[in-house]
């Protein structure tokens, strides 16, 4: 019986029920019209929660800068004040510290240390480390999904860990508190997979952009590392949270940038084109120098893993050895240097103004080499320890230290009308590091230009950047983000939105429930198999359960048309046939290349220790259905 015209009105019509008919010239179909309202639902909702993370991430980006001042104060001069300004170069005045005490500050490190182990074990454990490849891993096997109590955790740890003399930045921590904060309104509104990592996106892009007064580089970095990819939809909502994040920190900080050098005038320009080919090689060493960082820094934490002591009390240790290297700086030279952000004692570097550092000509180049290494080397101890905090800032550090210590050398070889002043080489350095440590280059030339406003640079910048990136990545194919994720077994590919078989392991797609064959089955019995079952092939086992090969249709079909005996034993049928396998660990593109070469549809999985132990069988229809998951988890979902 047909439906009366008011229970039709009442259905509800779907983007999918409606036909896609071949559109006229000039005309919009149904299907379009519909897909077009979502769309502009989705822009909407999106750009308006893009607004509220935007003012959570600038109001958070204040709260924690704050919260670092007074934790140094407290720990540094005991008093209980938020004014200090981490870009001024100042001796360390240990305030309440009589002069002949100076050694308690090996006890202040070790003390933020055990309060940090403390958050880490009893708290969250996502919480220590420097916090992006925490969200990464977030975003690319969870959904963006963050635990709300992360971003809290991870402010209240990395403050402790940098105010108490902590060498790390602040940009991993603000990421990480942006990122929650994102993920946990798109939990709250039960959104989907897609919209939760674009929120996720929105917080790390707010982070930087209020902390560094970067919005331009807030919204980079998000594309760059966060979401890989250059979409309207996400685009549009990074921007929105960027801009208000900054406007935020603008009416609680001001308008200054991070490094005031622009009003320097003549320091930080190309003095000739011939200058270029010096800034190559600077790019060069430090795309060296930063791999050897991020190997040395992962070598560093395997052996705080190795350690038999107590988990929460290894970045007390990490705290003590920090201690050591500021105590003897601070007796030797006034200075604990590695503490903390360093941004203070960077700036005389980037000035060309350190004629009170007691060095002068190659001297200086090599204290400046020195100091690179202690950098170094207390990052390691603080974070691979299990402390909390970011590697932007002493990234930046060992780039200045570098590019100092290469200008100065340039300086005593070549006219000063031919090269510019050590500290133009400590900015490009800074730039050329962290995109070595990171390959997020783009990012790297523009945050350096938002925070020193300095346009003269951007060509040497932009060259040496990309230097330093391509050594990296001839070197390594990881980051110092990507590498941490990968040692969890986590596969990551700065592609991932081109091709998705790269970021997908055979265990996660092999069947293990596999149903086998017997060398001495006949073929009549697997022909009678296949026809039972409806599979194309089977893994073919001898009487130890050894993987001898695989027996497909094909096969059968090949043995029918040579009009072989039914009766014949399948392992004569196929003897000297050799056995092409994959393992759990390899990636679906891996066993995909297997397959087209050898022009097979099934293939099997085995121990990569032992060639003969079958784990799982993984056939051509598995990867499809990654494909057809991953376009599904696309789809937008209603709004609920």
């Amino acid at each position: 019986m047909p439906k009366s015209k008011k229970s039709r009105k009442k259905q509800k019509l779907h983007i999918s029920d409606i036909p896609n008919p071949i559109p006229m010239p000039g005309k919009v179909d149904a299907r379009t019209r519909a897909q077009r309202k979502v769309d502009l639902r989705d822009y909407f909702i999106l750009g308006m929660l893009a607004v509220v993370i935007g003012i959570i991430g600038g109001l958070a980006a204040i709260l924690f800068r704050n919260l670092i001042n007074f934790i140094h104060n407290l720990f540094f001069l005991g008093n209980a004040s938020v004014v200090y300004d981490s870009y001024q170069f100042m001796d360390y005045n240990l305030g309440w510290l009589d002069s002949n005490m100076v050694w308690f500050v090996l006890l202040i490190p070790m003390i933020g240390g055990l309060l940090v182990g403390l958050i880490v074990r009893y708290g969250a454990s996502e919480v220590k480390g420097h916090g992006v490849p925490e969200v990464m891993e977030a975003n690319i096997k969870k959904g963006g999904r963050i635990r709300p109590r992360v971003g809290i955790l991870k402010a209240l740890a990395s403050a402790i860990t940098i105010g108490s003399g902590g060498s790390a930045g602040r940009e991993g921590p603000i990421i990480a508190i942006g990122a929650s904060s994102g993920s946990a309104i798109g939990q709250y509104l039960n959104l989907s997979d897609e919209k939760i990592r674009i929120l996720v996106a929105c917080g790390a892009s707010a982070g930087i952009a209020a902390t560094f007064n970067a919005p331009i580089a807030g919204v980079v970095f998000s594309l760059e590392i966060m979401l890989l990819e250059f979409k309207t939809k996400s685009f549009v909502p990074l921007v929105v949270s960027s801009v208000l994040a900054t406007v935020i920190a603008h009416l609680f900080l001001g308008n200054e940038i991070a490094f005031p050098i622009r009003d320097i005038v003549g320091i930080h320009t190309l003095n000739s084109p011939y200058e270029l080919v010096l800034y190559l090689i600077l790019g060069l060493l430090a795309g060296l120098a930063a791999l050897f960082f991020v190997r040395f820094f992962y070598n560093m934490e395997d052996i705080f893993d190795k350690l038999k002591m107590p988990e929460f009390s290894k970045p007390m240790l990490g705290g003590l050895l920090i201690g050591i290297i500021g105590l003897i700086m601070y007796t030797q030279f006034d200075h604990f240097f590695v503490f903390g952000v360093g941004y203070g004692a960077t700036m005389p570097v980037l000035t060309s103004s350190t004629t009170g550092w007691l060095f002068t000509g190659l001297q200086l180049a090599g204290f400046f080499l020195l100091l690179m290494f202690l950098k170094m080397l207390a990052t390691s101890f603080t974070l691979g320890s299990g402390g909390s905090g970011g590697v932007f800032a002493p990234s930046l550090w060992m780039g200045a230290m570098l590019g100092g210590a290469f200008g100065i050398v340039v300086n005593l070889i070549f006219p000063s009308t031919m090269v510019a002043g050590y500290g133009a080489y400590a900015l490009v350095g800074m730039a050329a590091f962290f995109s070595g440590t990171s390959r997020a280059t783009l990012t790297a030339i523009i945050i350096l230009f938002e925070m020193t406003s300095t346009y003269e640079i951007i060509l040497p910048l932009m060259f040496a950047c990309v230097a330093a990136d391509a050594t990296s990545r001839i070197l390594s194919k990881e980051t110092i983000y990507t590498l941490k994720i990968k040692r969890k077994g986590i596969v990551f590919s700065y592609d991932r939105e081109i091709n998705i078989l790269e970021t997908k392991l055979v265990e996660e797609v092999m069947i293990t429930d596999i149903t086998c064959i017997e060398n001495h089955n006949t073929l009549a019995q697997v022909s009678e198999k296949i026809l039972s079952t409806g599979f194309q092939g089977f893994p073919c086992i001898d009487e130890n359960g050894k993987l001898t090969g695989i027996f497909t249709h094909s096969d059968v079909k090949e043995a029918m048309c040579k009009n072989t005996d039914k009766a014949s034993l399948i392992c004569k049928i196929k003897a000297d046939c050799q056995l092409i396998v994959t393992y759990p660990d390899d990636t679906l593109e891996t066993a995909m290349e297997l397959m087209a070469e050898h022009g097979y549809g099934h293939i099997p999985v085995v121990d990569r220790d032992n060639s003969t132990k079958l784990v799982g069988f993984l056939t051509r229809n598995d990867i499809i259905q990654v494909y057809r998951l991953k376009a599904k988890e696309r789809e937008d979902k209603t709004w609920k």
